[in-house]
């Protein structure tokens, strides 16, 4: 099964930008083609990023809300 996915080269490890499901230490052959980004295509890359951090950090701790409505509702518990 051919799958393709963003990711992102750093600290000399791929890191894939969205979820990928495959057994833990699954040995793959990589194609390596970059992807140049626009402003925009950058913006939601940004977003995506932050997101992924968020659920990291999140379990060890707590939520970060990320709209206003979402910081007032936090602000009112």
């Amino acid at each position: 099964m051919i799958t393709h996915i963003e990711a992102i080269y750093h600290d000399g490890v791929f890191q894939p930008v969205q979820d990928v499901k495959m057994p833990e230490n699954q040995r793959v052959r990589l194609s390596i083609e970059p992807v140049e980004m626009d402003g925009i295509a950058k913006a939601r890359q940004w977003l995506v990023d932050v997101q992924a951090m968020q659920q990291r950090i999140a379990p060890e701790r707590g939520f970060f809300p990320d709209s206003a409505v979402s910081i007032a509702e936090d602000r009112m518990r």
